[in-house]
């Protein structure tokens, strides 16, 4: 009983894109065996092999291109990856055209970022980071591509959490590759 209502608990809070992925895995007879795994457990086998691509930054200012660079490495579960890119994000942020109240702030938690001891440390501060970013963008016109700000219900044990995007598709970094496509698009920026 448990399980079957963790199992709907977690098919309505992640988008049709998991529902798919446990669909094809039964399909393919990958479920066989498996009994007394628990179905959360062949789900994510299912999503292994989801890590995020590397999308074309080339003009985006170097703030931009940091924080899609840690958005990315939370997605692909990699701290050291964050731990660079949140240095980046500090070096790009000090040429950038944002007020200095904004930079300040975005500095701030890339510092927490960069400093975090380990990876659910560092997926708090990105929550914080994307949530200052997010206003940063809504403010000023820093970039001329569509900016997705994705949502994750699940994110943060529960909390929910957001997060800027070049994709539309979701590619979680909250869940990492755990639910990589966990979430949906908020809104298009």
């Amino acid at each position: 009983m448990i399980v079957a209502m963790m199992l709907f608990t977690f098919m309505t809070a992640c988008s049709s894109d998991q529902q798919e992925a446990a669909k094809e895995t039964e399909e393919m007879g990958m479920a066989d065996g498996m009994e007394g795994m628990g179905e959360m457990e062949g789900m994510d086998m299912a999503q292994q092999g989801n890590e995020a691509a590397a999308v074309n930054t080339e003009g985006e200012p170097a703030f931009v291109k940091a924080y899609m660079d840690i958005k990315n490495a939370l997605v692909n579960d990699n701290y050291e990856q964050v731990k660079q890119a949140a240095s980046d994000l500090q070096e790009g942020l000090e040429s950038s055209k944002l007020s200095e109240g904004q930079r300040s702030q975005l500095m701030e938690s890339a510092g927490q970022l960069a400093e975090a001891q380990d990876i659910m440390a560092q997926r708090q501060a990105f929550a914080q980071l994307s949530r200052q970013l997010y206003q940063a963008m809504k403010d000023m016109k820093v970039t001329d591509k569509p900016l997705y700000w994705q949502h994750c219900p699940m994110a943060l044990d529960g909390q929910g959490a957001n997060w800027l995007s070049f994709e539309e598709q979701v590619r979680n970094p909250f869940m990492g590759q755990k639910m990589p496509g966990c979430g949906s698009v908020e809104e298009t920026i």
